[in-house]
């Protein structure tokens, strides 16, 4: 249970980084095809995942933190508190960059939709 705070958030981090990639060869095909093509639905289930991700992360951890205090023990020592925090703040910062990524996304979507069939280069 305590390692899938950080694999939670080295998920997050990672589908933060595809999405991005994954956008950025959208705008290269586009440009490359010269007209505006629909957004592939990997680009929202990568970035709707790395915030799933990211979410659980925190609230795994926030879960252990609680339940150690329950259960009468001290949440804040041994290192696998401290890995755990440290991944909890990775994940914290992820869920802004990734909620990020759901909206640009969903801008990415709309403009190509708004604009199907259009052409993109001049002439």
């Amino acid at each position: 249970m305590i390692l899938s705070v950080p694999l939670l958030s080295a998920a997050a981090v990672v589908s933060f980084f595809v999405s991005v990639s994954l956008s950025n060869g959208h705008h290269e095909f586009q440009s490359t095809a010269c007209r505006y093509t629909l957004l592939p639905w990997t680009h929202f289930a990568v970035a709707y995942g790395g915030l799933a991700a990211a979410v659980m992360s925190v609230a795994v951890h926030l879960l252990m933190f609680r339940s150690a205090r329950h259960a009468g023990q001290n949440p804040n020592c041994g290192w696998q508190s401290t890995v755990s925090t440290i991944f909890f703040i990775i994940a914290c910062l992820m869920i802004l960059l990734t909620a990020g990524m759901v909206v640009v996304a969903h801008m990415d979507a709309s403009q190509s939709a708004a604009n199907i069939g259009k052409p993109i280069c001049e002439g």
